[in-house]
């Protein structure tokens, strides 16, 4: 079967990314280390710059740069986020270092070439990350199916603002990470080598370094190598035969985390800490109806193309047996953790974030869906094509609107909404119309809006 039809979509996808990125030109408008990414980024100037994992070079005469930390009780300082976003950008910062040092400019970590790197990483993630998904639909659907996946997702879905506009935050990594898991997974069902062992294990423990919750994507794993056969024997008899790889493949896990074990055990005396004090979960007051539906963050109203992967979900018992019950007990426990926690709008952004690595699993129903609708009349396909391009269209409109704050980050309302639909300048009384969240009350359970 030929795959010439997608790899001319991921191409063209790639190409109007790059040509969208140095368009937006994103880190002339605003700083790209800001809020989240202060404590992702932090531990690479503070590791190769600083030479001081205490998080006190801040406090030196002459310091320009941007570090948040968070005090302990013995009076040390510890980053917010684990550094497994850090890893990732860390082959960006060293480009940035080197030339800025090479071309006399300001190597401090935080001037503008380090900036620019974490956009470019952003980019270069993303496009991995569409490179290994199409490698893995192709292995189960049609070429045609493929490519309308990729571009739903690529183009239809806010993956697009994190993957440029909000490239340094750590949605496009996990996209990838879960992208280049799953491949390598299906890789080493077939042929489990030592090598693919390890490095199957380094990206696994680095999916969770970058975002502990990030460990739900396990399950979609584990779910389908049992679907896969639906032969328990079968299935014992595979995991007796690996069972020292399997060990090498937690050891591998555990080698990506040492870092930030050590790091934790030198400032806080413990090998695990956990940084976000007075922030928790609240699993019996989950917010799914308002992370879904709400128009604050709602996702199926900012992201109205993943109702075709929900779509297919009801297909995919068809189209793509095997997958079916791993993508619903996987997005019904990432649903439902991600919108357990106390902000579940995630602060500032565009549409559900927190979601956006979860479309490697979406990509699953969407492809079955696409899958049916091309077997059936043109009328379908045509009333298909329409929706598509008039969602995309949407998406691309709406991702300006955000980048400009007449789409707010964290205050839309329904009335905010529909009066700046299909504009670009403000509506009178825009104040008046969005509805800031009370984080207050929403730490401890409480609605965060009217």
């Amino acid at each position: 079967m030929s795959k010439k039809v997608s790899l001319i979509i991921w191409l063209l996808i790639s190409s109007y990314f790059i040509k969208f990125t140095i368009e937006e030109s994103v880190w002339t408008h605003r700083k790209i280390i800001e809020h989240d990414v202060i404590f992702y980024y932090g531990y690479l100037p503070a590791t190769f710059i600083y030479h001081d994992w205490t998080f006190r070079f801040p406090d030196k005469p002459g310091f320009t740069g941007t570090v948040w930390s968070l005090p302990l009780p013995n009076g040390n300082r510890v980053q917010k986020m684990t550094m497994g976003v850090a890893m990732l950008y860390a082959p960006f910062f060293g480009l940035a270092h080197l030339y800025t040092k090479v071309t006399g400019g300001l190597a401090d970590g935080y001037s503008l070439n380090y900036q620019i790197a974490l956009i470019w990483a952003g980019v270069f993630y993303f496009i991995l990350g569409l490179f290994f998904l199409r490698k893995i639909l192709g292995q189960f659907i049609d070429d045609f199916a493929v490519s309308l996946v990729l571009i739903t997702i690529g183009l239809g879905t806010n993956l697009l603002n994190y993957a440029s506009w909000d490239g340094a935050m750590s949605h496009v990594y996990s996209f990838f990470l879960f992208a280049v898991a799953l491949w390598g997974f299906l890789k080493w069902l077939v042929k489990p080598k030592i090598l693919l062992t390890i490095i199957l294990g380094l990206f696994l423990g680095l999916i969770v370094l970058i975002r502990p919750t990030n460990i739900i994507f396990f399950l979609f794993l584990g779910l389908y190598f049992y679907f896969k056969d639906k032969d328990i024997k079968k299935s014992w008899q595979f995991i007796l035969e690996v069972k020292w790889k399997l060990l090498l493949l937690a050891g591998a896990a555990l080698l990506i985390w040492t870092p930030q074990l050590l790091y934790w055990k030198l400032n806080s005396g413990h090998f695990l800490v956990y940084s976000y004090l007075g922030e928790n979960f609240f699993f019996l007051k989950p917010r799914i109806i308002e992370g879904l539906f709400s128009y604050h963050k709602g996702w199926l109203i900012y992201t109205p193309l993943m109702w075709l992967a929900i779509i297919g979900i009801f297909i995919m018992r068809d189209k793509l047996k095997e997958w079916t019950w791993p993508t619903i007990i996987t997005m019904a426990t990432a649903i439902y953790v991600v919108f357990s926690w106390w902000c579940w709008w995630y602060g500032g952004g565009y549409s559900a974030r927190a979601l956006v690595e979860y479309y490697v699993v979406m990509s699953f129903p969407l492809g079955a869906f696409y899958t049916y609708i091309l077997k059936k009349k043109w009328i379908y396909k045509a009333i298909t094509v329409i929706v598509l391009v008039f969602f995309i269209k949407l998406n691309l409109f709406q991702t300006q609107q955000y980048h400009t704050s007449l789409l707010h980050w964290d205050s839309m309302s329904k009335e905010a909404y529909w009066a700046i639909w299909n504009r670009q300048n403000w509506p009178e009384n825009y104040e008046h119309l969005i509805v800031t969240p009370d984080a207050d009350k929403a730490k401890k359970g409480e609605s965060a809006f009217p």
